[in-house]
């Protein structure tokens, strides 16, 4: 064919600038394999076959994953390419020409339109995860890695893929009274629930500097709550989490109707037996006694790991429910509670179906500084 030499040297350009993609590989090499398959296509079957319904598609196919000035150069391409095509006496010609010249206007023109509305939306998406990212770093504040006796790490992990911050939660101040944990689970999702959880970490951050029993903490929490549902109308409630830790290694926990903690050591992992408690919003409902705070000592080197049970309730494809105290038994992690953390966050995103959590999963781990090798937990 006359146009050969001109066919090839088509194959071989350069991918420009404008031309980068903004989805997946498969999808950004669309066009370029549609338009390569109908060069060859010109190639083995010469005039008897018109090509130019193909080359209109390309920058249809461009608006998939690439940007508008990659849709344009696409247009462009799948135009000239047409033009080589009919100067080498391929079936465009005569009356052919403008209706294919056309399609591939009209097509270039809507795929540059919807390029330049779904790029305003991932502007506008992008605002709004910036926005959420500030949201959690004001209501989840980060953890200090080391206080007085003790390590601390966490992890909280959104069910919702573009979310930031839920209904669990968790937070550790260094108070006179001790070091102050809380780990919490609003129930339901969605703005309401980050609403609660914003009041309930207020609470928590308020009475854990003034209040010297750690149930008064709790009961804190709880009225707070309770305002809010009075003054939403949303009976939304809650389950937690709290633990005081004294240098000494003396920890007092009280149980809102919360997982218990599990303690972790390289030989064993077993649950921690606590009171169960009446969960928060729900105190002037518990006639009889609705807290006790339970202590224990934490022996050095031994970590204390609580979570949420968007960890204990995570399922398989056999919807086998996450076993927690297997996961992280034998593991040798040593007196690290990141270590932990990331451990548990790896071993409950393996055992997810599909890897993606259905529900929120926060996770904390308290480890007492040691040079000596993890101890045990002994009821004070």
């Amino acid at each position: 064919m006359p146009s050969d030499r001109l066919l090839r040297s088509l194959l071989p350009v350069c991918v420009p600038a404008a031309l980068s993609p903004r989805g997946s590989t498969l999808a950004a090499a669309m066009p370029w394999l549609v338009w390569s398959a109908a060069l060859v296509l010109a190639l083995l079957t010469g005039p008897d076959v018109s090509v130019g319904p193909v080359l209109a598609a390309v920058p249809a196919l461009a608006a998939i994953a690439h940007r508008w000035l990659g849709i344009l150069g696409f247009g462009v391409l799948a135009a000239a390419t047409q033009t080589v095509l009919r100067w080498g006496s391929t079936p465009l010609g005569g009356s052919a020409l403008p209706m294919v010249t056309i399609a591939i206007v009209v097509v270039t023109v809507a795929g540059i339109a919807a390029a330049v509305a779904r790029e305003g939306r991932e502007r506008t998406l992008d605002h709004v995860r910036s926005l959420a990212g500030g949201v959690q770093r004001a209501v989840l504040r980060p953890l200090p890695q080391a206080t007085k006796g003790y390590r601390l790490a966490g992890f909280y992990r959104a069910a919702e893929a573009e979310a930031r911050v839920g209904g669990d939660f968790y937070d550790a101040l260094q108070t006179s009274y001790g070091l102050r944990l809380v780990l919490g689970d609003v129930c339901g999702k969605g703005l309401p629930a980050v609403d609660a959880t914003v009041t309930l970490l207020g609470a928590f951050r308020e009475a854990a500097y003034d209040e010297p029993d750690l149930a008064a903490v709790a009961r804190r929490m709880d009225l707070s709550l309770r305002r809010r549902q009075g003054a939403s109308g949303d009976d939304r409630y809650a389950t937690a989490l709290l633990l005081q830790a004294d240098p000494d290694g003396t920890l007092e926990l009280v149980n809102c109707g919360h997982v218990p903690p599990i303690l972790v050591s390289p030989e064993h992992s077993r649950e921690l037996s606590l009171w169960p408690g009446c969960p928060l919003g729900y105190f002037e409902f518990a006639q009889d006694e609705p807290l006790r705070v339970d202590t224990h000592t934490l022996a050095p080197g031994t970590s204390l790991l609580m979570v949420t049970d968007g960890v204990t309730e995570a399922r398989n494809g056999d919807r086998d429910f996450f076993d927690l105290e297997t996961a992280v038994t034998g593991q040798d992690l040593g007196p690290c509670p990141q270590a932990l953390t990331d451990a548990l966050l790896a071993e409950v995103s393996r055992h997810a179906a599909g890897g993606r959590l259905r529900d929120d999963a926060a996770a904390l781990a308290l480890v007492r500084h040691s040079p000596q090798a993890p101890g045990a937990l002994t009821p004070s």
